[in-house]
């Protein structure tokens, strides 16, 4: 039963079975069909509101997120409000209306700040339903912090403000971070970090961060770490090849794989995850100041690869390419890496999923799975060794981008990123280039930074089985 002073009380509806106490012909006179995230108010005191969760056969945990997103911005205006739960699955329930409820207002000097809100859930108290509560909400907040990072604009997080930023996530959640400045940088032979950011006013910064398990022995960590490595570029103006205006406007999103994987790493002692993870974020802008690389310059690798830049806005898999040397160096079970890479994976799966390629097969199908489970579908793309040649350079050992195609080039990039991941270490690419900005309300999407990445990391790693000691 509802609690005092509840002004709206919402009822889970399924296409075709209209609820017995309203008129079938009434529903259909509102033109409320059920259909996922359709939402009907009915006045009273308290409101009844209906929403729609589709048919019931097909009422799995996107159609749950998606309905609470609609409704979290059909009633945003309640103050209190109780709901009946269409299943067990509260905490699909709880990420899609906190995402879908979501707004990016810091800039808006009109934006009315929301009512505090409390929704009360008409569901059994136990502790599965306590933990269930409990993992939604820090799974949706650890997507709303990656939101927040790329939906800000690239002069407020520079590179030095976005290291500042993932320092204190590591403080208040319990992750070890060290952050390393140009200097070091240089000491630590990143050339290809060094290399892009010459071209920025800004200073770059590496980010590692470390979470540790609780009860695990040095050795077990060894054996069962893993390590993500996030594409951070804060704005990519293109170098000196620089960008068209028109593609500009996105462009301060380039650092949402680095956002992705803060968020996930961020939420990991909350979900009890067993296994050790490093996280390695390279930060920098791509920009034509100072003393940008040129066309036709060679950079030299952490691990002594030369690298021709036969494009400036090839830019991201240079950092990530140090990064991937880096993550290698600790021996981990296996590394995965994130980042807004290439047009040609947008092109090839659009806007609602996206491109995964790897070395291991298992490492591949088990991502695939957690992100059908977190509501971010990943399809899996080949890496033919007939095109690794493409490669070659004349002057150097590889080149950062294969002129005169247009052909493959997401998989060219793949290729890239492969050559710098040790032999014997299974390696997954996740390539957001189309998925980490929404145009439009979609679902548990809203207009801008979606933090697509955050719950497929997330759900992959707590559901990794502690590593034999």
């Amino acid at each position: 039963m509802a609690g005092t002073g509840t002004e709206a009380v919402v009822r889970p509806v399924w296409a075709g079975e209209p609820p017995p106490d309203l008129s079938p012909a009434f529903l259909a006179g509102t033109g409320f069909g059920g259909g996922v995230g359709e939402v009907l108010q009915l006045p009273g005191t308290p409101v009844t509101v209906l929403l729609g969760f589709g048919p019931r056969a097909r009422t799995d945990r996107d159609a749950i997120r998606a309905a609470a997103a609609g409704l979290a911005r059909a009633v945003r205006s309640y103050r209190r409000l109780a709901v009946h739960p269409p299943g067990p699955d509260l905490r699909a329930l709880v990420e899609g209306y906190l995402l879908g409820g979501y707004r990016f207002t810091r800039y808006r000097s009109d934006a009315d700040a929301p009512p505090d809100q409390l929704v009360e859930l008409l569901t059994a108290e136990t502790p599965d339903t306590a933990r269930a509560l409990f993992e939604g909400r820090r799974l949706a907040e650890a997507v709303l912090l990656a939101r927040d990072l790329v939906n800000e604009p690239g002069e407020a997080l520079t590179p030095p403000a976005f290291a500042d930023h993932a320092a204190a996530v590591a403080a208040a959640t319990g992750l070890e971070c060290e952050v390393w400045d140009g200097p070091r940088i240089a000491d630590e032979r990143l050339g290809g970090l060094l290399g892009v950011s010459r071209g920025s006013l800004l200073p770059p910064r590496l980010v590692r961060l470390s979470y540790h398990p609780q009860n695990c022995t040095a050795g077990t960590e060894r054996a069962g770490r893993i390590a993500l490595v996030g594409k951070g570029v804060t704005f990519d103006a293109g170098g000196l090849s620089l960008k068209p205006n028109a593609h500009l406007a996105g462009m301060k999103a380039d650092m949402a794989g680095a956002a992705a994987v803060l968020g996930a790493m961020s939420v990991l002692g909350a979900l009890d995850c067993r296994v050790a993870v490093d996280a390695w974020l390279p930060l920098t802008e791509n920009m034509p100041n100072a003393d940008p690389i040129r066309v036709g310059d060679v950079l030299v690798m952490r691990n002594g690869t030369t690298v021709e830049i036969c494009h400036a806005d090839a830019e991201g898999r240079l950092i990530m390419a140090d990064a991937l040397v880096l993550a290698g160096e600790t021996r981990p079970r296996a590394i995965i890496d994130i980042a807004t890479l290439t047009d040609a994976a947008a092109v090839a799966l659009g806007r609602r999923v996206a491109a995964l390629m790897g070395t291991d097969d298992a490492l591949v199908n088990r991502l695939r799975a957690a992100g059908a489970r977190a509501g971010e579908p990943l399809w899996p793309l080949p890496l033919p060794d007939v095109y690794r040649p493409q490669l070659r350079s004349r002057i150097a050992d590889l080149v950062n981008y294969t002129l005169g195609t247009r052909h493959g080039t997401a998989l060219l990039a793949g290729h890239f990123l492969r050559e710098f991941v040790p032999p014997g270490i299974p390696w997954a690419h996740l390539d957001i280039q189309g998925t980490a900005l929404s145009e439009g309300t979609d679902g548990e999407w809203v207009p801008g930074a979606t933090g697509f990445g955050v719950r497929t990391l997330a759900e992959f790693l707590t559901g990794l089985p502690h590593p034999p000691s």
